[in-house]
């Protein structure tokens, strides 16, 4: 099996970038996104086999990672969508309280990250 390709959402740099290289030096190949709106052009673009995507929930605009996590189960079902942060609040600011599904709270230490998303690739066959 390939190196797993992994989508990570998030407006802040100094969370998001420490984050990214970590998983990258466990061997994961990371894209990084600073917003919902980057990430769907990463996913749009197709040139990426994209196994997860981790996003914060409340990125602060209305097309925030709930929004994006949505969007994710509708158009690419088969990529593993995980939020963190408070994910109740942002599927209250979404309108639906129904499919928070898979997330982390925050905040979190980098090899919680890295377990969390092992144990959801290992699920993926």
């Amino acid at each position: 099996m390939g190196q797993s390709c992994l989508v990570l959402v998030e407006a802040d740099i100094f969370v998001r970038h420490p984050l990214a290289e970590y998983l990258r030096e466990c061997g994961y190949q990371v894209l990084e996104a600073a917003n919902a709106d980057e990430a769907r052009s990463i996913l749009k673009e197709g040139s990426w086999a994209v196994d997860v995507v981790l996003a914060d929930a409340n990125m602060p605009s209305e097309n925030g990672g709930f929004a994006l996590a949505t969007w994710l189960r509708r158009e690419h079902p088969s990529i593993k969508v995980v939020l963190a942060g408070n994910v109740a609040t942002a599927a209250e600011k979404a309108g639906d309280l129904c499919e928070e599904g898979p997330h982390l709270s925050k905040p979190y230490d980098h090899q919680l990250v890295l377990n969390y998303i092992r144990r959801l690739l290992a699920t993926r066959k």
